[in-house]
């Protein structure tokens, strides 16, 4: 009988030890806000005619779509060099506060009848050429540093604003998780903060073509605003000493920045 006792008093304070423990980690996870996943969609054209195309399809009918499906902010945003490029990209950039929501919406369209040809699945030229040669999905998810898109910004309104937008591959996933420590806990976030990059987002690639891999996107007044704010970013004492931290060292293997303007049909 005492040792029946003795073993249901270990059960006991077993089961107290990890309630608290499991308490104190649920906390933890309670402190942290939510984080915002998003779709980049990138249509790929070979001709300006297949561009005009797929904006005509964005601002009539996909865009008014995931509006009445409670998605209010989409940004559409094209290459400055999208004109004398082979390959002719159009960016559309979808936010969800969960990734229930990306499904949901996903769920909405793999119920529309192919066979109805549904303007929202059904695209095509009237010639019958190709709408475009390939569609490019990249599902990411928001840095813990800035959990949330911003909008807001202190750019003046005015048809010259760019939007930077940055893919850092790693050759390996430590690589790729110490960059974006460096990011986060690093401090490089704090620093585009401090220094007013208007940040749109910052975030993990958790599936796409090409991965471990980060993306990001930043704003600026025009070129000029654009070159003085890196010309600042290269010079602060901050990006002088993460830059050279020997755990940051050979994080990124491939560096991608395209720089773009923003359709105004869209939500930027």
């Amino acid at each position: 009988m005492k040792k029946l006792l003795f073993n249901i008093s270990c059960l006991l304070a077993s089961l107290i030890i990890f309630s608290i423990v499991a308490t104190a980690q649920n906390s933890k996870v309670a402190k942290e806000p939510a984080r915002d996943y998003y779709l980049i969609q990138i249509y790929h054209c070979s001709t300006a005619k297949q561009v005009e195309l797929i904006d005509m399809y964005l601002k009539n009918t996909f865009l008014p779509f995931l509006h009445n499906n409670d998605i209010k902010k989409v940004g559409v945003f094209a290459p400055l060099d999208n004109d004398t490029a082979t390959d002719k990209r159009l960016y559309v950039w979808v936010p969800f506060k969960n990734i229930q929501k990306l499904d949901k919406l996903d769920q909405k369209i793999e119920a529309l009848d192919p066979m109805a040809n549904d303007a929202i699945i059904h695209l095509e030229n009237a010639d019958s050429s190709l709408p475009y040669t390939r569609i490019e999905k990249i599902i990411t998810k928001a840095f813990k540093f800035q959990p949330q898109y911003v909008t807001t910004s202190n750019l003046t309104k005015s048809n010259s604003r760019i939007y930077e937008y940055r893919s850092y591959e790693s050759a390996t996933e430590n690589l790729h998780l110490r960059k974006v420590h460096m990011f986060n806990e690093g401090g490089e976030v704090t620093l585009f903060e401090s220094l007013n990059f208007n940040a749109i987002f910052y975030s993990k690639v958790i599936a796409g073509s090409r991965m471990p891999n980060l993306i990001y996107m930043t704003s600026f007044n025009n070129m000029e605003d654009r070159n003085a704010h890196w010309k600042s970013f290269g010079e602060a004492p901050l990006w002088k000493k993460i830059s050279v931290a020997p755990e940051y060292k050979n994080s990124v293997n491939r560096n991608e920045t395209v720089l773009m303007s923003a359709r105004d049909y869209a939500d930027f």
